[in-house]
């Protein structure tokens, strides 16, 4: 590829934390012999990546300043250097680069085939980018060092971990549970419950005097110590509670580790104290990855955060508050959220951020941004983590009063329907869907709740996302894709299959670049039609790319009259677009045609009595949306098989919803304005 530019975050010396990282436009490197090069979808932030920068390894590292800090990635494969066999250009990968060269917090980078590791649909970027370091030092600490076998076929051990809720203790626990080990952990009283989840036998506040003191509730004594934690706890502490030959495997080891580890030799002691330096290698890599395919590893996500607020990444990683990795989307465009998201642990009566108004009006300005509890899902219900929403125009026009006293039921209203993300708690009649599971919803319109960190929705609208299908992608189909669907099966009959009889039908599609139009084209080819479309100059490319067979520039004398530029009479009008009178279509239509509009105003009722008074041949429909399951299972598996796809104006972080409202109201957007809590 030609070396063009990229957004990079480096830093220029030693010190400075935060502060000192400094954004780039630099050179997109080139793979070497050997090397891959990366677009990268994410980052995970690691302890060891801002001690490098506070100078614990120097001269050795950073290699040379600028320095662009992170090893741990995941991303899709751009470019392949010489020599390299298993890996091709567009293959999905994890990788951990190296420590001397870094380059993770930027938008590509240069990893080495030997430490680099296919990645499976059911994985996703973040998930995979949180494996490398941490997930390989739990590996190497239980396997080769504790001689824990995680296949479950050696002797029960008793294994303690400290700091079990932080990046390696998280995935130290589940490793460990997996080797026929009982688990005791330490971690902050917050995270108790969720350690527990992880499947830690016993859970220790560290802050109590039997959490300092390192004792197992249980009386056990611990063969292998897993220790985690940054802050020094002394010999003395973990010696009373080593079985006779028990060892501790200090993963952060300061002078005092290397001057116990050398007296307990000098000593010939049984109970030992052994500093470890993760050894990386590709098949442990491979291993972790293939835990996570099959659901018997998870990497908690403590929070996400966009390339362009590294710092709050950083700043978070060296306060030592995240209980997990933290993970840096590196598509500029692609902004994620930046809350903590707590997985895994009863999220019940705790808060979340949220964006809402309480009255009509005020359009942008309106929203307020809140923090609210999470809702709690009836028995019928099932509560999500919010991955993505999708506006529609009925959202901000509710919020303009247009179907007052009806919605919203009451203020304060937190608005979106559409939502893609992860169960995380079902109620009890709930029989299809479990937590974990990746889903694409909508919300009941009257109580709203998408733009939010969690939201409540029906089982019976609700439907498995298989992994080819993205939340932003999945979150763009529910009232959009439903209502495209509809109008054409449903009001002007056609067989998405391509099996209806007689002639070919001759559709339009207004405003056809828009959420509704751009699915009803693709939608429409299916079934074989032959379709013109209106839309402006600047996405005639992009309406053709969907299929439409003709396309109108909807501000030429032609595309106002709505006039097929091969002559042809419509037998049907999948009206997306506003302000069009009945006079404008009827010379338009054929001798049976109909006009079906997808937001009827008072024009539009009036024409539908009047043509039914009358008993006359061309129709106007208007379609209000009766969304199903079904059909909403059947959008998803059209995108899952390419057969149907959501075109994304524009991703909108939670924190930047007023912009992404904007956009909406201004009516220009190409496909769906996505947000992403």
């Amino acid at each position: 590829m030609a070396r063009k530019l990229m957004h990079a975050v480096q830093y220029d010396c030693y010190g400075g934390g935060a502060a000192s990282l400094k954004h780039a436009e630099v050179p997109i490197p080139t793979p070497k012999k050997g090397e891959l090069l990366l677009k990268l979808e994410a980052a995970s932030l690691n302890a060891f990546d801002w001690k490098i920068q506070k100078g614990v390894a120097r001269p050795f590292l950073p290699s040379k300043f600028p320095y662009v800090p992170v090893t741990d990635v995941a991303g899709e494969i751009v470019e392949v250097g010489q020599g390299v066999k298993n890996f091709k250009a567009g293959d999905k990968v994890v990788a951990v680069l190296s420590h001397s060269n870094g380059g993770g917090l930027a938008e590509y980078a240069v990893a080495k085939a030997s430490l680099t590791v296919t990645r499976p649909p059911e994985v996703s970027a973040a998930e995979g980018a949180g494996l490398p370091v941490a997930g390989l030092t739990a590996h190497q600490a239980l396997t080769q060092v504790a001689g824990v076998k995680l296949d479950g076929t050696g002797k029960q051990m008793n294994i303690l971990i400290t700091a079990a809720s932080g990046g390696v203790g998280q995935y130290a626990v589940q490793l460990a549970k997996l080797g026929n080990t009982h688990v005791t952990a330490t971690c902050g009283a917050r995270n108790i419950e969720f350690v527990k989840s992880l499947g830690a036998d016993e859970v220790l506040d560290y802050k109590t005097p039997d959490g300092a003191a390192l004792k197992s509730p249980s009386g056990r004594k611990y063969d292998a110590v897993v220790h985690c934690a940054l802050a020094g706890i002394p010999w003395s502490t973990f010696e009373p509670n080593l079985s006779g030959t028990g060892k501790v495997i200090d993963l952060s080891p300061n002078s005092s580790s290397f001057t116990t580890f050398a007296l307990k030799k000098l000593t010939f002691s049984k109970k030992q104290l052994l500093p470890m330096w993760a050894n990386l290698k590709r098949e442990n890599l491979d291993y972790l990855v293939n835990l996570v395919k099959a659901g018997k590893l998870k990497t908690m996500i403590d929070s996400k955060h966009p390339l362009s607020e590294a710092e709050d990444a950083w700043a978070k990683a060296r306060r030592e508050l995240a209980r997990a990795p933290v993970c840096t989307p590196c598509r500029r465009l692609h902004i994620l959220p930046q809350k903590v998201i707590e997985i895994g642990v009863d999220m019940i009566d705790k808060l979340m951020h949220a964006v809402q108004y309480s009255s009509y009006g005020g359009g942008p300005s309106g929203l307020e941004h809140v923090e609210v509890p999470i809702p709690t899902p009836n028995k019928d219900d099932v509560l999500l983590k919010v991955e993505a929403a999708s506006l529609n125009p009925f959202d901000w026009k509710v919020q303009k009063g247009m179907l007052r006293p009806l919605l919203p039921r009451k203020f304060p209203h937190i608005p979106a329907n559409d939502v893609a993300g992860e169960v995380v708690k079902v109620g009890m009649a709930v029989k299809n869907f479990k937590p974990g599971d990746k889903v694409v919803a909508m919300i009941n319109p009257a109580t709203g709740g998408g733009l939010a960190e969690f939201a409540v929705t029906k089982e019976s609208l609700t439907v498995a996302r298989p992994p080819e299908v993205s939340a932003a992608h999945g979150a763009g189909l529910p009232v959009a894709g439903l209502t495209a669907h509809q109008a054409l099966t449903q009001s002007a009959g056609i067989k998405l299959n391509g099996s209806g009889m007689g002639k070919q039908a001759n559709i339009l599609v207004t405003a056809a670049s828009g959420g509704v139009g751009h699915y009803a084209v693709q939608l429409a080819k299916l079934g074989n039609t032959h379709v013109t479309a209106t839309c402006g100059a600047r996405n005639i490319k992009t309406v053709k790319s969907l299929g439409a067979d003709e396309v109108l520039d909807y501000k030429t004398p032609d595309g106002a009259a709505l006039k097929s530029p091969s002559g042809r009479k419509y037998d049907a009008v999948i009206h997306c677009a506003s302000g069009i009178p009945w006079s404008t279509f009827e010379p338009n239509l054929c001798e049976n045609g109909k006009v079906i509009d997808i937001t009827p105003g008072p024009s539009s009722l009036i024409s539908y009595a009047l043509k039914t008074l009358t008993f006359a041949k061309k129709k106007m429909v208007p379609l209000v949306l009766i969304p199903k399951g079904e059909n909403l299972n059947y959008l998803v598996k059209l995108v899952r098989e390419g057969k149907l796809k959501t075109v994304i104006d524009s991703k909108y972080s939670l924190s930047k919803a007023e912009a992404a409202w904007a956009k909406s109201i201004n009516g220009h957007a190409t496909g769906k304005i996505i947000v992403e809590p």
